[in-house]
């Protein structure tokens, strides 16, 4: 789902959530004025603190999406902001509830009660229903506002149960109603304190969860070119996820190590959802041993510095283990192939000949890059040769040190 498909579905949701506890609200307050039921006032409340959130929720989605020179990372805190609103009309519903249920001295006496327990049987289907589709669409979306808007519809639903229950208790001759309308303040408390904390946290900047940060360390390092993390910072704005990481990448060209970082970022944003923005700072790393280049023709052979069409590019340390890297695609030119070992940061190149000209080979000579002439044409032989090779001087050195 892109990200205006999303912003559309946030509306849409935000908008039913409006309408649906605006109809809440006026039935209940009729009907609650009708029987005179306490508990059916408290419902009332409850449903018009939901209504004012709503609309809260509805104004801050749309401001959220909203980018300007001012704030270059977006208004996505506003969602957060907003549920951190809505927690204080729950906490005031709450209290406003209990007030009128033990602090009141004027006696009330419920009348019609059949006609309230029908209206609460309604409210309870609705905010039932209602209630388990946005969540769902606040999992799908990854919109806390909505989880928040939800949350408080779940509670609408509960607090229903209980004064459907304190009516009927009613209806049968005990004095429930008070006590029914104490126990849906208790719910409407409980859900204010979490909306409350979640979008607490997220103004503070709290880090992306543990399993969220191990499965973003899986796909970094799934990329060959990455020799380590250093740190990995993520915070959450909103909907939305920001990430500053920080590589060790193995030596490349600078071209060939922006493709690498792009690569990453992309995989990045395509397997973790609601990604806006990822910052990658790397740093190139040298293993002990050294890096040889090969030059290959398009038969994937050994060959010279004009024919070559890729440069692979290998790590071999000093107890002989070998790591290829992604290869370089090279148009075949002697000039431009020679300025592309020079600046990768290699220490031999293995080609069936040295270069040409002489420009070519005095600039490799700066750079310390060693040409290896080989009459292998075999990518492993060739590699083998090396190996073997460096093997052998190390033995020689250490017999020289005995």
């Amino acid at each position: 789902m892109t990200h205006t498909n999303n912003q559309l579905a946030k509306e849409k949701w935000a908008l039913g959530s409006l309408i649906l506890n605006t109809s809440l609200t006026v039935l209940k307050f009729v009907f609650a004025v009708f029987t005179g039921s306490l508990a059916l006032m408290a419902e009332a409340i409850h449903s018009f603190s939901d209504l004012v959130a709503s609309l809260i929720s509805l104004i801050s989605v749309k401001i959220a999406a909203k980018k300007s020179s001012e704030f270059p990372y977006g208004l996505y805190k506003i969602e957060n902001i907003a549920s951190i609103v809505i927690s204080f009309f729950l906490f005031f519903a709450a209290y406003e509830i209990i007030k009128e249920a033990f602090f009141s001295h004027e006696e009330r006496i419920v009348q019609h009660t059949q006609w309230a327990i029908l209206v609460m049987v309604i409210a309870m289907i609705t905010t039932l229903i209602y209630s388990r589709l946005e969540m769902k669409a606040a999992k799908e979306l990854n919109s806390p506002v909505l989880k928040a808007d939800a949350e408080h519809i779940w509670a609408d639903f509960l607090s229903s149960v209980v004064v459907v229950i304190g009516l009927i208790g009613t209806y049968l001759g005990y004095n429930l109603d008070k006590y029914a309308a104490a126990i849906v303040a208790l719910f409407i408390f409980h859900s204010g304190w979490d909306i409350f904390k979640s979008g607490l946290k997220v103004l503070l900047d709290v880090s992306l969860d543990k399993e969220e940060l191990e499965k973003i360390k899986k796909i970094i390092y799934e990329n060959p070119a990455v020799v380590d993390i250093k740190h990995i910072r993520g915070r959450v704005a909103g909907s939305f996820k920001f990430l500053d990481i920080e590589l060790l990448l193995h030596n490349y060209s600078l071209r060939e190590t922006h493709r690498i970082v792009d690569e990453i970022e992309k995989k990045l944003k395509t397997e973790i959802p609601n990604i806006d923005s990822v910052f990658i700072h790397y740093e190139p790393v040298r293993q002990k041993g050294f890096r040889v280049a090969f030059l290959l023709d398009e038969n994937q052979q050994i060959t010279d510095f004009k024919n070559a069409k890729k440069i692979v590019i290998a790590d071999i340390t000093e107890d002989g283990k070998v790591q290829t890297n992604s290869s370089l695609n090279v148009e075949p030119n002697e000039e431009e192939i020679g300025e592309i070992l020079s600046k990768i940061n290699i220490d031999i190149v293995v080609a069936s000949y040295h270069p040409e000209e002489f420009s070519v080979r005095w600039n490799l000579t700066k750079a310390g890059v060693m040409v290896w002439e080989t009459n292998k044409k075999n990518f492993d032989e060739a590699l083998n040769e090396i190996i073997n090779s460096y093997m052998e001087f190390n033995r020689k050195k250490e017999k020289e040190n005995d």
